[in-house]
């Protein structure tokens, strides 16, 4: 090839030129997007995550292949994305990501309305606490006393064991575990009493002491439902209004409310919910009366500045938490949980994290107490985790965090004829039916879950014949004792039926 005239070289100038003024261009109309955030300084690390978006499992020795938000979102069949980053416990950005696949009723901005989901339940716990602060409430108080018109049916609960604001909050209540589906918008929506008594014309079961209180945890819609109810009832204010009064207002959060259903006055600011085949939700979402549950509707930059707050109040610099509230809650743990909060901790790092799902929404938010990193998403589809647990792992690797790490494993080859003999069908823990199949031309086998999902198993180094699934990072490790093949996953093993 021979070197270029002058001519093409200025030519080649040129369009250089007209791409970085279009990419300048692109990044200022970026900046002024309604409700976005962009701090001084942050714009590398943000097209860095932009750009950098990481998978769950890093095969060592290999070059790793990263991808984009953009592409991700068109991967995932992701209507929209809202997005938020915080750094030493401030907002760094915030942005919204469209996919110009989806015919979105209206654009989208930073200050557009996404269903919460189960994040609805930090902020009202830490409602709470602001109410036991200032002695309205008493957590540890049975609940049956603060209830004017629904008496909690008996069950494992006693007098000197009662159900209390403080055990449902913190999901150990005994109360029946599971959430909520929500309902149609052209639907009447069901009182709290109503929804608690499974009456007709609830898609939810009636709320009852099935464990003894403080005992076990387990994660209950239901609970945080009856919490409601004794809210309303100790304050004799409509739950919204509660919320608005006790932490939207004070934490900052202008765009964010619990009102069920949504004002119509609003509907131009909701995104709204998609399944995961990629159609909107019959109305565009679904209504959650269960307001304490499931019931906020928010924006990224909303709910990082309640988190933000956390932290702050962790340092004894919140006006609205006391370092002594902060430091309680984290203190406060079962299984890994406080509060609903999934709690991490790694070295001197102390990290809270909560995820939600509604139809047609996932939700996840982390912050570090530490260091005051942390990030928030909000999707507006079923198929939103995915992408939550990338933004998570690829903003660990960009910021550095301590958790949320990658699964590093090395390739390992396996015999042709070891993998046709572990396919067929397996029962695990003597219940479920999972089928493993060995695909003749990629030389892979895949594991198949009852439910129809399938994943495609990599032999990795390891003991016995170690596999995982590189999207998600899922274990399976096989063994084969007297010709019998069986695997473990997920704590259980499953053994090869005849």
């Amino acid at each position: 090839m021979y070197p270029p005239t002058k001519t093409q070289s200025n030519f080649a100038a040129l369009v250089m030129a007209i791409a970085l003024l279009s990419s300048e261009f692109a990044q200022s109309v970026e900046l002024h997007k309604t409700g976005c955030v962009t701090r001084a300084g942050s714009i590398e690390e943000k097209t860095q995550l932009e750009n950098g978006i990481r998978g769950q499992v890093k095969f060592l020795y290999e070059g790793e292949v990263l991808s984009s938000i953009a592409h991700k979102i068109n991967t995932y069949k992701i209507p929209a994305l809202s997005l938020a980053v915080i750094k030493h416990g401030e907002i760094e950005w915030a942005d919204i990501y469209q996919n110009a696949h989806f015919p979105l009723r209206h654009p989208l901005d930073c200050t557009s309305l996404f269903q919460a989901a189960s994040l609805s339940k930090p902020v009202t716990f830490m409602a709470a606490v602001r109410m036991q602060a200032a002695g309205k409430i008493d957590l540890d108080k049975n609940i049956q006393d603060y209830l004017k018109s629904f008496v909690l049916p008996a069950g494992k609960q006693t007098a000197k064991n009662p159900v209390t604001l403080r055990n449902i909050f913190s999901h150990t209540s005994g109360i029946t575990p599971g959430g909520y589906q929500g309902y149609a918008k052209d639907l009447a929506l069901p009182s709290d009493i109503s929804i608690l008594k499974g009456s007709i014309g609830v898609n939810s079961s009636a709320i009852a002491v099935i464990t003894p209180p403080n005992q076990t945890l387990a994660y209950s819609g239901g609970a945080y439902t009856l919490a409601e109810l004794a809210l309303q009832d100790i304050h004799n204010t409509d739950f919204a209004m509660l919320m608005k009064t006790w932490i939207l207002d004070p934490a900052g959060m202008k765009h964010s409310e619990f009102t069920q259903p949504l004002p119509v006055a609003r509907f131009n600011r909701a995104a709204q919910g998609y399944t995961s085949a990629g159609d909107v939700v019959a109305g565009g979402w679904r209504n959650y009366p269960e307001q304490a549950a499931a019931g906020l509707w928010s924006t990224s930059i909303d709910m990082a500045t309640f988190l933000t707050e956390i932290y702050k109040g962790y340092h004894g610099k919140s006006a609205l938490f006391s370092q002594s509230d902060i430091r309680s809650l984290i203190s406060h743990t079962r299984d890994g949980h406080a509060y609903g909060f999934l709690l991490n901790r790694t070295d001197d790092d102390v990290v809270i994290t909560h995820y939600g799902g509604n139809t047609g929404y996932n939700t996840g938010m982390t912050i570090s107490l530490t260091s005051g990193n942390g990030l928030v998403y909000l999707i507006n589809s079923d198929n939103g985790w995915e992408l939550g647990r990338d933004l998570f792992l690829s903003a660990s690797h960009i910021y550095q965090w301590k958790t949320f790490k990658q699964t590093d494993v090395e390739r390992k080859p396996v015999d042709k004829a070891v993998l046709k003999k572990l396919q067929g069908k397996y029962k695990w823990n003597n219940q479920d039916e999972f089928t493993v199949r060995f695909d003749e031309k990629s030389h892979f086998i895949s594991l198949r879950f009852p439910g129809g999902t399938e994943y495609n198993l990599t032999p990795i180094v390891g003991a016995n014949l170690a596999f995982i699934h590189a999207n998600t990072g899922t274990a399976v490790t096989f063994l084969i004792e007297n010709g019998v093949p069986s695997f473990h996953l997920y704590g259980g093993m499953a053994l090869k039926q005849n």
